[in-house]
Order: C-alpha cells, then structure tokens, then sequence
C-alpha cells in the first residue's frame, strides 16, 4: 500500500507545560556528541565532562611534597571547578588525605606516596622532604567541556543521569537533530523546571528499555524540575 502521508514528533506532543515569569526560562542550548543518531524532539539527554582536566596548585601548608600527573574519568559526579587534597592526617614520610568536591563533600580518602584511584581520579602524591601536617591541602581544579548524548542505563561516563530533553535545532525549530559520529551539533533542550513532558513522547537510549529504567529516568528529570506527565 503506499503511504500517502507521514508525520514527525510535534513540540507539542512533547511539551505539555512551561511556567515561568519568562518563556523559555527552562530552555538552553547544548552541545551534542555521540554515535551517529537521528534525534526526534523528546529525545532524554545525559551530559558527560569531554576530555577533562586537572590541573594542581601550590601546596597551602607545610609540606613540599609534589603531586603527580592527574588522569580524570568523567562519571556521574564529576563536576567542573576547584577540588580539593586536604591532609587529615600527619605521618613521617607519608600522611593520609582526603578528595572534596568542589561544595566540599568528601569524595575519597587516600595515603600520601599511595596510589589514589577513586571517583574518577587517579594521581599520586607523592612525599617530600618536609611532610605534610594535618591541615595542609592543594587545589585540584577540573576543566574541560560538558557535552550530552542520549541517557543509557549502561553509561558510566554520566551520561546515565538523564539531565535534558531535546525540543529543537540550535536554532529552536521543533525538528529532529541529526548526529554525526563523534562530532558536535548544538540543540535546544529543557533542562530545568518549572515545565512538563509527556511520558509517550519521550526516546531514550537502547538499554533504557525497561518500564523500571524508565521510571529511573523519570525521577532524574523530575528532581531538575521537569515533570514526566503519564499519558493514557
């Protein structure tokens, strides 16, 4: 039989409600990379850290031991800004330390001339001739660019969290976006309330496929503000 009419995904199937003071308040642009993909509005982002850094300062403190090279993994909770070694505890010739985020929260602990692996950082600081004493500490800081791709329950790069959901091109035109392979392209998506989406009208990844990873999803756009509305 041949088709004699076809139709894309509407905005408004997908947006049901955008509150604010201002229209549009709930919506920005974002830089896309992944597999090559066609992206129909509704489309449920995560976002990753692409090809981050981290760079040390100078020791605040006493001790004059020096940091090695840093090798960063974006995950889930990396964020982009100044982490911190803090030393907790004074030892000759070593001495135990703690990572914090960048609001403070400790995130690993780990011994001074030891390994660290852990949240996404591997490094080693190492000893110097004048130890560290509890108190001393040095900056961390983590740069690089935040990116989205589709959510996949299987990611572990961060991109496992859903953060936005795709409304248009980068120029706001309620159309499909199309993704080279590893190469970026700019969207407009939602990424924070206050404002709804329809359940039916949402993509996600491959390995988001079941209704309990869907409702994973679900709670993660709704804790930024984006409601998912159950349609019947």
């Amino acid at each position: 039989m041949a088709v004699i009419f076809s139709d894309t995904q509407r905005y408004s199937n997908v947006v049901k409600r955008e509150d604010g003071m201002e229209w549009g308040q709930c919506k920005k642009v974002v830089t896309i990379n992944q597999a090559a993909a066609t992206l129909p509005i509704g489309s449920v982002l995560g976002s990753f850290i692409a090809s981050p850094v981290g760079t040390a300062g100078a020791t605040v403190g006493t001790g004059n031991g020096t940091m090695g090279a840093i090798t960063l993994t974006s995950n889930a909770n990396m964020q982009l800004g100044k982490y911190t070694v803090k030393i907790t505890k004074t030892v000759t010739n070593a001495g135990d330390f703690a990572l914090l985020d960048p609001q403070g929260k400790v995130i690993g602990v780990g011994s001074v001339a030891t390994a660290f692996n852990q949240a996404g950082f591997a490094f080693t600081l190492a000893d110097g001739a004048t130890d560290f004493v509890a108190g001393d500490s040095i900056p961390i800081t983590v740069t690089g660019t935040v990116k989205y791709k589709l959510v996949e329950a299987t990611a572990t790069d961060g991109t496992e969290v859903a953060k936005a959901v795709v409304v248009g091109d980068s120029m706001g035109a309620p159309v499909s976006v199309v993704a080279a392979a590893n190469t970026d392209v700019n969207a407009l998506v939602l990424y924070r309330g206050v404002c709804a989406v329809a359940d039916k009208a949402l993509t996600y990844g491959a390995s988001v496929d079941t209704d309990a990873e869907k409702a994973v999803v679900k709670a993660q756009l709704e804790a930024v503000g984006i409601d998912v509305l159950t349609q019947i």
